[in-house]
């Protein structure tokens, strides 16, 4: 169901007019308060909205005529008192952008939501302006990041179907396994500092403990072979962040390596 103010809703309840010809957002909430404040909120930032209130109804409206192609994300509204969706929605759609937006404010809430397969983790009680923005903010980066398909070498992304291929074989990732790997690859020009990682990827505070970063590093380097045997090597700069190094040109490398890269991040 199509959400906006029904004095704006086109004839066929699709959307209102000023986002009838946007990029569409599937809405998942038990309540329908909280579908029409998100709505709302998506329409005033010109995307189409589409409330679904029973999971098991998404894949089928994600087929719908003329969405399929222009459907970009999915924000689910969580309540303390109800089930987490996002790991299934991780499964039924991949390739998608989830943002949840929440009442609950427990740590270990959001970094349970955000390790299942959310993207962004945004507070319901914040002020619609700040939510707006927020929305925004993450709709943007995802049609401009995550929509591209890309191969370095043998490794081979493919950002529709969330999937990483080494060699023609399915490496098995977890979805913040596959973010941070995607990112690292897709800037592999570059140092990756803990902060832009901590803030893109987990979608938390810079300045929280970063080694659920490490610990994710670890286990790409084991999935995706990143060592001197293959084409890349997963450099961590203390207290900084990480690099993607070629092997070829890991014989040029010297102590004044790591002098450059703290001096590039400062």
């Amino acid at each position: 169901m199509s959400r906006g103010n029904s004095k704006d809703l086109v004839k066929d309840g699709i959307g209102l007019k000023r986002a009838s010809n946007a990029l569409s957002v599937f809405v998942i909430a038990d309540c329908e308060t909280d579908a029409d404040h998100v709505s709302g909120l998506l329409t005033q930032s010109g995307y189409r909205s589409e409330w679904v209130k029973d999971l098991s109804n998404l894949p089928k409206a994600a087929d719908k005529p003329g969405l399929s192609e222009q459907y970009v994300a999915t924000v689910v509204c969580h309540r303390k008192s109800t089930a987490c969706h996002s790991l299934a929605l991780s499964q039924c759609l991949p390739g998608k952008k989830i943002i949840v937006i929440s009442d609950c404010k427990a740590e270990k809430t959001v970094v349970s939501l955000l390790d299942s397969g959310a993207h962004y983790f945004f507070n319901m009680s914040e002020s619609s302006v700040l939510l707006q923005v927020r929305l925004e903010a993450a709709l943007r980066q995802n049609r401009k990041f995550t929509n591209e398909s890309f191969a370095v070498g043998d490794i081979y992304f493919d950002a529709e179907k969330r999937m990483v291929t080494r060699q023609g074989q399915v490496v098995d990732l977890s979805p913040k396994e596959f973010d941070f790997a995607y990112y690292l690859f897709f800037n592999r020009d570059r140092m990756v500092c803990n902060s832009e990682v901590m803030t893109s990827i987990w979608s938390l505070p810079a300045s929280m403990d970063t080694r659920r970063i490490d610990t994710a590093a670890c286990r790409l380097r084991k999935k995706l072979e990143l060592n001197s045997d293959n084409d890349w090597l997963l450099k961590r700069v203390r207290t900084i962040g990480y690099r993607l190094i070629p092997v070829e040109a890991t014989h040029h490398i010297d102590t004044r390596f790591d002098e450059s890269l703290r001096i590039s991040a400062s």
